[in-house]
């Protein structure tokens, strides 16, 4: 019964590293899905937003991934510290340089966030990484552009 346990573990932890190559994968994810692909969250909060109708429920993971739902779908990825896999290329902890290098010319740039928009099937998808204090990417958010 441990080996099984064990097993099952193990076998959600790297579902959960594999999902994440490519955030936009997990956009519209279910509750159900969710859970089924990445196992219980270490941690589930609500978060407001700037404006009315503008609240999310966060799920996050120990690995370092937060899902943000709205209306009982996934809208938002967040990537950060542990996580250590490529995210589309480069990591957490990269230099923006290695960001631009993968990715492009950011379509929106700030002094310490960058905006690139991804390719999509039926609806906008925007990546945003965000530099820490140090100047590299601390995290990255993959979310619909549409919301």
């Amino acid at each position: 019964m441990k080996l099984l346990t064990a097993l099952l573990l193990v076998s959600v932890h790297a579902s959960a590293q594999a999902a994440v190559a490519d955030p936009s994968a997990l956009l519209g994810l279910t509750l159900a899905d969710a859970y089924e692909q990445l196992g219980v969250p270490a941690r589930v909060y609500s978060l407001r937003g700037p404006e009315a109708g503008q609240d999310d429920v966060v799920f996050e993971f120990t690995q370092g991934i937060a899902l943000f739902f709205y209306m009982d779908r996934v809208w938002q990825v967040r990537i950060a510290q542990p996580y250590a896999q490529p995210v589309m290329g480069f990591f957490v902890g990269s230099s923006p340089d290695r960001a631009v290098s993968v990715l492009g010319i950011p379509s929106r740039s700030e002094a310490s966030a960058w905006e690139w928009a991804l390719p999509a099937s039926s609806y906008p998808v925007l990546l945003r990484a965000l530099a820490g204090p140090d100047g590299m990417i601390a995290e990255i958010y993959v979310y619909r552009g549409d919301f």
